[in-house]
């Protein structure tokens, strides 16, 4: 099963509008992709397999080895990103920005507990970060992550490389919910079983647009 995110959809939206949008066969869209068709007024249509038939057991056999290669593909995009936490905190070290540094080296200890969690089968800890709760983060970070659009224009900046390497995580960490939604997508129930994954990662990118928002001269959270 494949998952169609909402950045996927945007780019291709600003190549070229389009008023109709084909969904194909054993694909999905994640809920920010279908919001995005939503509000622009995007006609969803579903396109039909033509497949055969096949045997049941064929059937439960492609669907267990499809959700083995599912789990290892996210776990290793976890480890990834998990390892660019720490080259990006020591990057900023060795360019002189330890207080971005530490925060950065903070907010992967977050995201370790949604690897320990996927792992383990157990909810992520509940987040805190700057002394806020995860309500407070939302709640200062609601849609801030569209308004922290990085561009070419952010290269010439005095603190580009702070802005590159943290919208470079950004990226990283937003690939994670489709690859969690192919894992744990209940094509039954038409769920996602881990959804607070999904959660708990989307609050920590949250985290990463006020720290990039912050090296554009937007406000300082208290700390």
């Amino acid at each position: 099963m494949k998952f169609i995110t909402e950045m996927e959809l945007r780019d291709r939206y600003k190549t070229e509008p389009f008023a109709t949008y084909g969904l194909e066969t054993d694909t999905k869209l994640t809920p920010g992709a279908r919001q995005f068709l939503v509000d622009r007024r995007v006609t969803l249509t579903q396109e039909r397999s033509s497949g055969g038939k096949s045997s049941n057991a064929n059937k439960q056999k492609q669907v267990q080895r499809r959700e083995s290669w599912c789990t290892l593909r996210l776990r290793g995009r976890l480890d990834c990103t998990a390892s660019l936490f720490l080259v990006i905190g020591a990057e900023l070290l060795r360019s002189g920005d330890a207080a971005l540094s530490e925060e950065v080296l903070a907010l992967s200890k977050c995201f370790q507990s949604v690897q320990k969690a996927e792992r383990e089968q157990t909810a992520p800890e509940k987040i805190q970060f700057w002394g806020w709760t995860e309500e407070e983060i939302k709640g200062h970070s609601d849609a801030l992550e569209k308004c922290v659009d990085i561009s070419e224009f952010h290269v010439g900046l005095e603190n580009a490389k702070e802005l590159t390497l943290l919208n470079h995580l950004r990226a990283s960490l937003r690939e994670l919910e489709p690859a969690i939604l192919e894992t744990y997508w209940n094509e039954e129930q038409q769920v996602c079983s881990r959804e607070e994954l999904i959660d708990t990662v989307n609050l920590i990118i949250n985290i990463v647009c006020m720290m990039m928002w912050q090296c554009l001269g937007g406000q300082k959270w208290k700390r």
